[in-house]
């Protein structure tokens, strides 16, 4: 489930891509930043294209493969919506509660182990593992300009005239 979350959830992260930044669709009054209430436009927008197709009646088979149960579907659906939302890097507030989840992801918990009931540890493995998964889509989604200068400006050239 948390695999395919985190393949699903880099596949759609840009569906429908303008090319522009979030706060230029506000500023200029585009309807998705309407739509979306000016947060997170283009990342709300293709979590809702990327949902929208997976709930079409031609993927139920593979959607029984994802996941079984409703629990199921909505521990996949979070982990696909905060994956792509962390691929919002220039919203301050997202950031900021992206780092307070890793903050609490991760800070030292005042019981043992033994201490802690099976719930609460699966729990804190799940915290750990969507502050990590979080992380990585982010950076994923913007180390291709940490690329040599060659590589980075034939990519975004082939990107530009595709």
């Amino acid at each position: 489930l948390t695999h395919f979350a985190i393949v699903f959830a880099a596949l759609i992260h840009d569906v429908d891509h303008t090319g522009l930044p979030n706060a230029q669709l506000v500023k200029d009054g585009h309807e998705l930043a309407a739509k979306f209430k000016n947060r997170s436009v283009a990342e709300q927008n293709s979590v809702h294209l990327g949902w929208e197709t997976l709930m079409d009646p031609r993927f139920e088979r593979l959607r029984k493969c994802i996941y079984q149960t409703n629990v199921e579907r909505k521990r996949f659906r979070q982990l696909v919506i905060n994956s792509v939302m962390a691929t919002d890097i220039a919203d301050r507030q997202v950031n900021e509660e992206r780092q307070q989840k890793w903050e609490r992801a991760f800070q030292v918990s005042k019981l043992s182990v033994s201490e802690q009931s099976p719930l609460q540890i699966q729990e804190d493995m799940n915290r750990k593992a969507t502050a990590v998964i979080e992380h990585i889509i982010q950076v994923s989604d913007v180390a291709h300009t940490m690329q040599h200068w060659h590589i980075y400006r034939r990519w975004n050239e082939r990107l530009f005239h595709e």
